[in-house]
């Protein structure tokens, strides 16, 4: 992390009040590696005369988006968290699922044109950023000295943009377009569909950390709805196949010709499912994921067979 990040951390806590133990690591959220800050100010905080003390706690984030789930203690009241967009990629700050974050016990703050500004909406992207830009965040009590007990959770770092195929299955014949209802379906399955995720940043590069939440439920909820979250590897990817095992009955397709050593004409009968896939760490609001259709094929039946002219 470039000394600018740790001079400005350091001075916003001495400007706070709270200062940090001289050539030690602060502690940290559970999960997340930090780097050691240098030329750190001595000293302590008595916790309101009860012989405790208290330190702020420290946290520089590694270059990916991070979730964060942690609370604050009478030993660690402040949590401040560094990041520093090396690309000059956007940054997201967010309370995924939490559209009003200001209504809390504790107070999330980010530090702008040398002041503080408070969180009041689910999420805030930062944009337009030069490379190296650093931001720096603080999560404190709503209500001085009084310590909440609940857990905060917040998104901090790159801004995640999310892509994803849910494939066909291997070797399906799919049922043509405009033989069903609705007329196109993006994948076909018999029993099973890989998905496949990938994030980037806003720069394009691959981004670890993402998350995306998975939903296939299906037309008049004839089988289980199936959710499941995927989180991105530093490759920016992650991957999982989707069980929908064997189906029964369902719509018929009109007939249609595949082209498989001749000319091939299959009956078929399909259940619909619906699904989508969405950024899990933006807010609801930003991003409204697009619903596509599956065709779960319970039964083909080859009707009639026309050799190819050799």
């Amino acid at each position: 992390m470039m000394n600018y990040l740790k001079k400005e951390m350091i001075a916003v806590i001495m400007l706070s009040g709270f200062i940090c133990s001289a050539h030690t690591t602060c502690a940290v959220a559970e999960g997340l590696a930090p780097e050691p800050l240098a030329q750190t100010a001595t000293g302590q905080i008595d916790n309101g005369g009860t012989g405790e003390s208290s330190q702020p706690r420290f946290t520089v984030l590694p270059d990916k988006i991070s979730s964060i789930s942690d609370h604050l203690s009478k030993q660690n009241p402040v949590h401040y968290y560094g990041f520093v967009a090396l690309r000059g990629q956007d940054i997201l700050l967010s309370t995924p699922g939490n559209a009003m974050p200001h209504k809390n016990p504790w107070k999330i703050e980010y530090r702008e044109n040398d002041e503080w500004k408070q969180l009041t909406s689910e999420e805030v992207v930062f944009s337009g950023l030069q490379p190296g830009h650093e931001m720096i965040v603080r999560v404190s009590p709503a209500v001085p000295g009084e310590v909440p007990a609940g857990s905060y959770n917040l998104a901090f770092g790159s801004l995640p943009v999310l892509k994803y195929d849910l494939h066909d299955e291997a070797g399906v014949i799919r049922i043509s377009g405009g033989r069903t209802v609705p007329a196109w379906l993006a994948t076909q399955a018999y029993k099973q569909a890989l998905l496949d995720v990938r994030f980037t940043d806003s720069k394009n590069v691959p981004l670890a950390g993402g998350v995306a939440a998975f939903s296939l439920g299906y037309k008049e909820h004839v089988r289980p709805e199936i959710r499941f979250s995927l989180i991105s590897d530093e490759k920016g990817q992650a991957s999982k196949m989707v069980e929908l095992g064997r189906c029964t009955g369902g719509y018929e397709a009109e007939s249609f010709v595949h082209k498989q050593q001749g000319f091939n004409t299959w009956k078929s009968h399909y259940l619909v499912a619906g699904y989508s896939a969405s950024n899990a760490l933006r807010s609801s609001k930003a991003e409204q994921p697009h619903v596509f259709f599956l065709g779960h094929i319970c039964s083909q039946k080859l009707v009639k067979s026309v050799r190819p002219n050799n």
